[in-house]
């Protein structure tokens, strides 16, 4: 369903989304998230997120909104959120979930958006 790994050296945390998720999914990915942009903040750096979103489903209309409740969180925060799918359809649901977000960013794929993460 999902993967948080951390990479302090870099600053970043890297998530991958896939399958049908619930809203119980939502919550814990959101905490794992978080926990993570919490370790890469302690080091005094500000966190970048990229996330693999190539896998993802279409989800429900609920699970997008728990999701886009999740990302308005000020608690839910990283200075750039990098995120590639070459899936329209994820990619049309994750934009719609992330619209308020300015620091967020999709791509096609990981090279491209882990060059902009990483630019200055």
């Amino acid at each position: 369903m999902y993967s948080v790994k951390v990479d302090l050296a870099r600053g970043m945390f890297e998530t991958s989304i896939s399958g049908f998720w619930t809203l119980a999914d939502v919550e814990a990915f959101g905490r794992e998230a978080n926990a993570a942009a919490a370790r890469i903040a302690a080091t005094g750096r500000a966190p970048v997120s990229l996330c693999d979103y190539t896998n993802a489903a279409i989800q429900s209309q609920e699970v997008i909104a728990a999701f886009q409740r999740m990302m308005e969180n000020p608690t839910t925060r990283s200075h750039r959120i990098a995120m590639y799918t070459s899936g329209v359809m994820a990619r049309m649901q994750a934009t719609r979930a992330t619209a308020s977000r300015e620091e967020v960013r999709f791509f096609t794929d990981r090279v491209e958006a882990e060059r902009w993460l990483f630019a200055s």
